[in-house]
């Protein structure tokens, strides 16, 4: 009984230890996701000119950037803007996220397309930066964890 109590501890310490990882890699596709979202967008600007809803109904995203997209058709709709849903992101990463909504839409397509340029730019920061987390991180807290676990199937003994 106590060895299975122990392999129970071992199983749910590491289940914990996946699950805080995770989202070091949610983190590393919400930006790609973003990053592949505005390169669409300007090239749907640059030679569609079509409508910014019509553009999101046609985005198929996943997990939080699913979120992300949901945020934005409610502030198209009710010009409310709300991305607390958001867990991943700091408050600061939230506020420049609000930005380029704010800003997209609101400047002629030239206009437009550099500041996307601009922003296309600071995502690439943030995705190198989710990269290096993601490929750091996430092995060093399951491996820690695991021996962190193994710490205490041991104590427990």
């Amino acid at each position: 009984m106590k060895w299975i109590l122990i392999i129970i501890l071992i199983f749910m310490i590491m289940l914990i230890a996946h699950a805080v990882s995770e989202q070091y890699k949610e983190k590393y596709d919400f930006y790609e996701n973003l990053k592949n979202f505005l390169n669409k967008f300007k090239l749907n600007l640059s030679f569609k000119q079509e409508k910014i809803m019509n553009f999101l109904e046609k985005t198929n995203s996943k997990k939080t950037f699913n979120i992300f997209i949901k945020s934005y058709k409610q502030y198209i709709k009710n010009n409310e803007l709300n991305l607390q849903e958001i867990k991943i992101l700091t408050d600061e990463e939230k506020k420049q996220l609000i930005n380029i909504i704010k800003n997209i839409g609101n400047l002629d397509a030239k206009n437009e397309i550099n500041q996307i340029n601009i922003f296309l730019e600071e995502i690439d920061i943030k995705l190198k930066n989710a990269e290096n987390d993601k490929k750091k991180l996430c092995p060093m807290i399951l491996k820690l964890s695991l021996l962190f676990a193994i710490g205490i199937g041991i104590i427990l003994i």
